[in-house]
């Protein structure tokens, strides 16, 4: 009575499931579910496989929706990769992250003061205990905060493998991390406010210039739209997704053994017997891998799987072709980077060396005496400063002084 409008929140213990929460609590009042999603402990992967997964994310709130009751999305953040500073606690770190390698910015001034132990950070030094089961934190005065995302223009489409070798730091002109982060929000805000009784942005601000987990540095970026939540960019986000307009297939580069392995593993989790794929080899294999590995993602996709069974299958959009008007995180970057090839750049300072090189040189014969007289007379020079053409056009100057010829004496 006094807190009429007070809700009984728990948190889901991180098992968002029906068996787990399925009618507890049922028939009481004001209650619900938090639970916290977060993309940034999963396995490296391609944007499509993020993409999938944040809209996936609409069937699972919705099931619980329906099971338990009103669900909030209490915490969730736009980071890809586990590289943020102390994202696993203070010097720390969780054994096998982060799982790619982190770019590093320079560390921010203390915002407590330097009269904090170990402030300001000491460039000199590299990173300082103690730890906890990993490491994290800064470096020869660098700090880790998340890797950028690389453009795919030049790549097998959006569910292309060249995440595996990408640099941490994207080179001028290859920085697809403005589109990638700007199509994640639209999804996950399309997942969470079209089903879901709300959600919280972790965090509201960071230390380091880290977007991914900085909801003012992501606004300011222009990842996360700002006004109505009926956006058509929002509420149409994930219709390829919610289309089924994507499968899951093995990556034909692949060895056949880690392809067994994850075959493997999908099988058992069905109750089917895994032996037989032990006698299948090359295309037989792959095809069959193909098969598994939809058809389980395509069954458990709604509860989070992904598709990655250890790195050897990746998603593929159906009957699609990506044509050049496809990719728009490659706008400006082409503009930037294709405008002026190499052999322009050469081209533009040759005419530029030979033009500057002709006016300095007509410069000098014109109002320079001495070196014109040093041009008509030079041997080697003669079959170009005896033509009419020359004589007419750099004639012979009259040096400084000269007065003119007395005739009379």
């Amino acid at each position: 009575e006094k807190a009429p409008f007070w809700k009984f929140i728990m948190h889901d213990s991180f098992r968002f499931t029906p068996e787990t929460w399925g009618g507890f609590m049922k028939g009481c009042p004001d209650r619900a579910l938090d639970t916290h999603i977060y993309q940034a402990w999963m396995d490296p992967a391609s944007r499509l496989t993020f993409y999938n997964n944040a809209c996936a994310q609409k069937k699972q709130i919705a099931l619980m929706e329906r099971e338990f009751g009103p669900v909030i999305v209490g915490e969730w953040s736009l980071a890809t990769d586990n590289c943020a500073m102390w994202l696993n606690g203070f010097n720390d770190n969780l054994p096998g992250f982060p799982r790619s390698p982190c770019k590093y910015i320079p560390c921010s001034a203390p915002y407590m003061g330097t009269d904090q132990p170990g402030t300001p950070v000491d460039i000199g030094k590299p990173v300082q205990g103690p730890y906890g089961t990993g490491m994290s934190g800064p470096s020869f005065g660098l700090c880790p905060v998340d890797r950028d995302w690389m453009t795919e223009r030049y790549n097998r489409g959006e569910g292309g493998m060249s995440w595996m070798s990408s640099p941490p730091e994207a080179p001028r002109g290859r920085d697809g991390t403005d589109e990638v982060m700007s199509m994640l929000a639209l999804k996950k805000i399309s997942a969470f406010s079209g089903i879901g009784h709300g959600f919280y942005f972790w965090n509201f601000r960071t230390d380091l210039y880290n977007p991914q987990w900085s909801y003012m540095l992501a606004l300011e970026r222009g990842w996360i739209p700002k006004g109505n939540l009926n956006d058509d960019r929002i509420v149409n986000s994930c219709h390829r997704e919610d289309e089924g307009a994507f499968v899951c297939e093995s990556n034909r580069d692949a060895p056949e053994d880690s392809l067994r392995a994850g075959m493997s593993y999908a099988l058992s989790e069905e109750g089917k017997d895994p032996r037989y794929i032990y006698d299948l080899h090359g295309n037989d294999l792959y095809d069959e891998a193909d098969t598994i590995f939809n058809e389980f993602w395509d069954s458990r996709r709604a509860q989070g799987a992904t598709c990655d069974f250890g790195g050897v299958a990746t998603l593929a959009e159906t009957n699609k072709t990506h044509s050049e008007d496809y990719y728009t995180d490659d706008y400006y970057n082409v503009v930037e980077v294709n405008t002026f090839p190499l052999w322009k750049i050469i081209a533009i300072t040759v005419a530029g060396v030979l033009v500057g090189s002709f006016v300095g040189f007509s410069l000098a014969m014109r109002f320079s005496p001495k070196f014109n007289r040093r041009v008509r007379s030079s041997a080697m020079l003669r079959p170009m400063t005896s033509s009419r053409v020359f004589r007419k056009s750099f004639g012979n100057p009259i040096e400084l002084g000269y007065t003119g010829l007395d005739i009379d004496n």
